[in-house]
């Protein structure tokens, strides 16, 4: 496959901030556990000495294959490699992390990238016409599979707790008025749901959430989140670092709630989430929704 270009990947977002508060040692094992593009391990390797490590996770397959390309030199280093790729969800990070012995940082950046919004064939965006896909892998139900097949109360909790659109009760009564007429197949489909119900000034965003609300439901984000951050403490050394940039305020509030819930296993370094620079927002809008939120393993002895 060929290697696409990093900007068909999101820029990373506050690099500078993530890798300070990863306080990279030369020697230290760290974890990316979303790899995209590959920005965020890229910079954790210009940081790593010949015995460091990153092991990099991404359920897509497209991302692996674009990572492979880009860090072909690294990885043809064979055993002196410093760069692992995993073609997995980062749920299996616990289980994978296990087997090398734990890390001194993990960093989540819980962005879709540019390259799954704007190409990708899965339906991600509704900019464009795709089928209704939605997974980043190729098992589960479809977000097709769940407008045809869900009731119409599942269907509005779903709009209004994962996308937070106050209009989820009525899109979900059109879904159902609608797929009694043809099945769900497109992003167009929906989109036609949309243009037919909410006046033109609301379309743009009310999409946008209605979209969000089927990719967290098709990719069960916010449980597998919940679980891989507290399944992590165990695989992060003490003084090892977690690091995690959320979008919404779903995702914020999971990681604000594992952090307090393990203060005896923390030492939370942000006590409000940190967000991108007035200039780094100006010259990447993908920033002006992130939040960064730090926590540190504590050394046995601490808090007892």
């Amino acid at each position: 496959m060929t290697r696409l270009e990093p900007s068909q990947y999101h820029i990373p977002v506050m690099a500078t901030e993530c890798l300070d508060f990863l306080a990279i040692r030369p020697d230290g094992h760290y974890a990316d556990a979303t790899l995209g593009g590959g920005g965020h391990t890229s910079l954790i390797l210009e940081r790593l000495g010949g015995s460091g490590r990153v092991t990099s996770f991404d359920a897509d397959d497209v991302a692996i294959a674009h990572c492979r390309s880009r860090f072909s030199a690294e990885l043809e280093r064979g055993p002196a490699s410093r760069l692992a790729l995993v073609h997995a969800n980062f749920d299996t990070m616990p289980d994978v992390l296990a087997t090398t012995g734990g890390v001194d940082g993990i960093l989540f950046d819980l962005g879709v990238s540019s390259y799954q919004f704007d190409h990708h064939e899965r339906g991600f965006s509704y900019r464009m016409m795709a089928p209704l896909d939605m997974r980043f892998t190729p098992e589960g139900p479809t977000a097709a599979d769940l407008l045809n097949g869900s009731s119409e109360a599942d269907l509005a909790h779903m709009f209004f707790t994962y996308g937070e659109d106050p209009a989820g009760r009525s899109l979900a009564r059109a879904v159902v008025q609608r797929r009694a007429l043809a099945p769900f197949r497109t992003t167009g489909d929906v989109r036609d749901v949309v243009i037919q119900r909410i006046p033109p000034h609301h379309q743009a965003k009310t999409m946008a959430r209605i979209f969000q609300a089927l990719r967290i439901a098709v990719n069960n984000e916010l449980e597998r989140l919940q679980r891989t951050l507290t399944a992590i403490l165990g695989v992060v050394r003490p003084g090892g670092r977690i690091v995690v940039m959320s979008y919404h305020s779903l995702e914020d509030r999971i990681v604000k709630d594992v952090f307090r819930d393990h203060k005896d296993l923390l030492t939370i370094l942000t006590k409000k989430p940190v967000e991108a620079s007035d200039a780094e927002q100006e010259a990447n809008p993908r920033s002006r929704s992130a939040r960064l939120r730090a926590a540190e393993r504590r050394h046995e002895h601490q808090g007892l």
